[in-house]
């Protein structure tokens, strides 16, 4: 990748203004063969390059450039990127992924209410988007790091009933069990289980 990079640049450099589809091409290239190799920085530059030329990819470039802040600890600039992304890339095929990520962010600073309602914005405009269980078994997930466990088992049950047969209701089945066992209600466990 590193090479790779090298070799983008190379034919940046020598650009002669007649292919611009290709010239944007290199820059995205160049920034995901960085982003490979953990060089976060370079890619950030590559990508922000990429967005200025207004290319059809600028959505991809915006929001791997957001989720890169998120790998040089720079997670509140990860959140305002997220954040606009998704206020200019409404209809991107990215943007159920930006708001996934968004909450995911929130989790990690310990913003619980902020996470849950960038969740269910996501629940609610993608409802088809592969991210609906896991964003759900995460609300269930954040309300239970935070010992909010009446709310926490909502969002288990939830998952288990709206996508018996996934991994994430095997996860919300077992978290639940942890949850029923610190209330000392380990029948009333047993009984749900039963009716699954």
């Amino acid at each position: 990748y590193d090479n790779a990079a090298l070799y983008f640049q190379k034919y940046i450099d020598g650009y002669k203004k007649d292919d611009k589809v290709r010239y944007n091409d290199a820059y995205l290239r160049m920034a995901d063969s960085y982003f490979v190799s953990t060089k976060y920085w370079p890619a950030m530059e590559a990508y922000n390059k990429a967005i200025e030329l207004g290319s059809i990819d600028a959505d991809y470039a915006a929001f791997q450039k957001a989720i890169s802040y998120g790998f040089v600890s720079k997670n509140e600039r990860k959140i305002q990127d997220l954040t606009g992304f998704i206020k200019s890339y409404p209809n991107s095929s990215y943007t159920d992924d930006a708001m996934y990520e968004l909450g995911n962010t929130y989790v990690n600073e310990n913003k619980v209410e902020d996470a849950v309602r960038a969740y269910d914005n996501l629940i609610a405009k993608f409802p088809q988007s592969s991210y609906v269980a896991k964003s759900i078994l995460r609300q269930g997930l954040a309300y239970y790091n935070n010992n909010q466990n009446e709310k926490a088992l909502v969002k288990f049950k939830k998952v288990v009933a709206e996508f018996p047969n996934s991994e994430e209701a095997l996860q919300a089945v077992e978290t639940a069990r942890l949850i029923y066992i610190d209330l000392g209600q380990v029948d009333a466990f047993a009984e749900w289980v039963k009716t699954l």
